[in-house]
């Protein structure tokens, strides 16, 4: 299994009204989910209506190639970025995917990461808990920002299907997980995770988890707030 995520300037329309592609619909789709970007900011949210961002699982490279080349999303994307990753550690699943795909895709990999690597968290959030959802992530946001070892980052929902998210580049996997442990989302996890009551999820969001990967390839770049490109996985 390869996954992936894509991060594109469209338009504030075109990534309001998209809607997230379905393994039926696209060959050799596993799982996808769609966003739009909200760089980090240690406060209020200020959303990047035009950037769209796709993290997706695919069957193997040779389908997310013909994505690429032959769908009319995949073309989109194609003018941003696109990163493509192999999974190396998880805490819960990937929306969309069993425990038990997740287990195989982590079989007889190698968790150690030389060099920068990609964290995703992500899930479904509940309603209820959202106003202390947002309060705990600006901790977590002023964190990252204050932490060296992260490269770049961005926050990701989708009001209509209450996907939340966050894509960071890191110095090394350890320090991802570190970041995980310590500080301000240390104590989030302490305070709001209870793997025995919901082994994907916690208070704030369910269906979802940590996942750590290693990133195979990158090309592409945007520009304007917040921007992206090759040079942030350089080992140099």
């Amino acid at each position: 299994m390869l996954f992936s995520a894509h991060i594109a300037d469209t338009t504030p329309l075109s990534a309001l009204r998209r809607a997230t592609p379905a393994p039926g619909e696209v060959p050799g789709l596993r799982s996808a989910r769609t966003a739009i970007a909200a760089p980090f900011t240690g406060g209020a949210p200020r959303p990047q209506f035009g950037r769209e961002i796709m993290l997706a699982a695919w069957e193997d490279a040779a389908a997310l190639e013909k994505f690429l080349e032959r769908d009319d999303l995949g073309r989109q994307l194609g003018d941003g970025v696109t990163v493509r990753l192999e999974l190396v550690r998880a805490v819960g699943i990937f929306p969309g995917l069993t425990r038990h795909q997740i287990d195989k895709a982590l079989d007889g990999v190698d968790e150690h990461v030389d060099g920068p690597s990609v964290a995703i968290t992500l899930g479904t959030a509940y309603l209820r808990t959202f106003p202390t959802f947002f309060r705990v992530n600006t901790g977590l946001e002023r964190q990252f920002l204050a932490t060296p070892s992260g490269r770049w980052g961005t926050a990701m929902s989708n009001l209509r299907t209450r996907f939340v998210a966050t894509l960071t580049v890191w110095d090394s996997l350890d320090a991802a997980s570190s970041y995980m442990k310590e500080g301000a989302h240390g104590a989030a996890m302490r305070a709001h995770f209870d793997p025995e009551k919901d082994p994907n999820g916690h208070e704030f969001v369910t269906d979802g988890g940590f996942l750590g990967f290693r990133p195979l390839s990158i090309d592409g770049r945007i520009g304007g707030r917040n921007p992206l490109d090759v040079d942030v996985l350089s080992t140099s």
